[in-house]
């Protein structure tokens, strides 16, 4: 077995190259770029989804608003809603608005596909009851099984919910995608 050793020339000589490579990448920024920008964007759009998550099982409908953009259109069940009012009456009035829920998402189906300021995202959301809603749904039970899809864009360095469909993700599905 070989055991590696430096000597202090060696080391020097690794530390000269090693900052001559950090000065280039100060003296070229793009040098220092490291990963892709869609990789990037990928990451904000996730976060884009978490905080739709958070809004739900939060009911800070301030927040749920706040991720939609202002000319928005989203289909539930055949109805399209337009604008972020729509936004702000819809979900006031879904089961999340109106129970207290968990909304979790199985991210090994999420779809991102980036095109520039504009992606279409897939995910799909399964909220469980955290109080007793009813007889058929006590605390614990998984009361929706819904698809989220569409198109969303960056305002200003911001993605944001642009045309969006919702739909049924039932029954429960590990390989099934829901839309289109």
């Amino acid at each position: 077995m070989e055991t590696g050793e430096m000597n202090r020339r060696a080391l020097l000589r690794k530390g000269a190259v090693g900052a001559g490579m950090g000065a280039a990448a100060l003296a070229v920024p793009g040098l220092a770029h490291a990963g892709n920008p869609t990789s990037e964007q990928t990451g904000e759009i996730y976060q884009l989804q978490a905080a739709f998550h958070r809004a739900k099982s939060h009911q800070d409908i301030d927040l749920m608003v706040s991720v939609w953009a202002r000319d928005c259109t989203f289909e539930v069940g055949g109805t399209t809603f337009t604008g972020r009012d729509a936004v702000r009456t819809f979900f006031l009035g879904s089961g999340s608005g109106l129970h207290q829920r968990m909304s979790f998402v199985p991210s090994f189906k999420d779809q991102i596909e980036v095109a520039g300021e504009t992606a279409f995202l897939y995910f799909e959301c399964h909220d469980v009851a955290l109080t007793d809603e009813s007889a058929t749904a006590p605390a614990g039970t998984i009361v929706t099984h819904l698809f989220n899809a569409g198109t969303i864009r960056n305002v200003k360095g911001k993605w944001l919910f642009w045309h969006m469909h919702f739909g049924s993700a039932a029954p429960l599905s590990v390989d099934h995608i829901y839309y289109p």
